[in-house]
């Protein structure tokens, strides 16, 4: 998800000219899994366990949304579950 965030200065910046060109909002790109999404934010977590935790959640307002792209359609945890599955049988194979 490509969004734009908020930049701010505590000091002194000089002339308008300069403070207007130096405080724009910034382009910022997120990775993850949407936890939540409803009309006005969408809640993400850029890291998931197993045992249905998560890490790195970051809730944006979707009125700053400028792009996004899906990458999958399973949740966190739909994918750790497939990717355990498939180390389980690795790890099987790898005893024979």
């Amino acid at each position: 998800m490509t969004w734009k965030d908020i930049t701010a200065r505590a000091d002194w910046v000089g002339e308008l000219e300069t403070v207007i060109e130096e405080c724009e909002p910034i382009l910022c790109v997120t990775v993850g899994w949407i936890l939540k999404e409803d009309k006005e934010v969408m809640v993400l977590a850029d890291s998931a366990t197993k045992d249905r935790t998560f890490g790195g959640v970051t809730a944006i307002p979707k009125s700053v949304v400028v792009e996004i792209i899906e990458l999958r359609k399973e949740s966190a945890h739909d994918f750790l579950k497939k990717t355990t599955l498939k180390e389980s049988a690795r790890k099987r194979k790898e005893k024979r």
